[in-house]
């Protein structure tokens, strides 16, 4: 399930790689973490993860990609 730590992780990973460093995330985390899919990880993606996570948390009923379809 998706939660604020996901959100949190997204910009760990985010800020040691625009840090010249490298994140903990694995090619299939880094290619999930794109949230918005415009094949950049930065904090618009974590900020959309929080977002879906608050909606699901007030028994919102979509599919992460049927939230992020609505905001295209």
């Amino acid at each position: 399930h998706i939660d604020g730590v996901d959100a949190s992780d997204i910009l760990t990973a985010y800020a040691k790689e625009s840090a010249g460093g490298k994140s903990d995330l694995s090619a299939a985390q880094k290619k999930a973490a794109d949230v918005n899919g415009d094949k950049v990880m930065d904090g618009n993606d974590a900020s959309l993860l929080l977002s879906y996570y608050a909606y699901v948390s007030a028994k919102g009923n979509v599919t992460l990609a049927e939230f992020m379809a609505d905001r295209a």
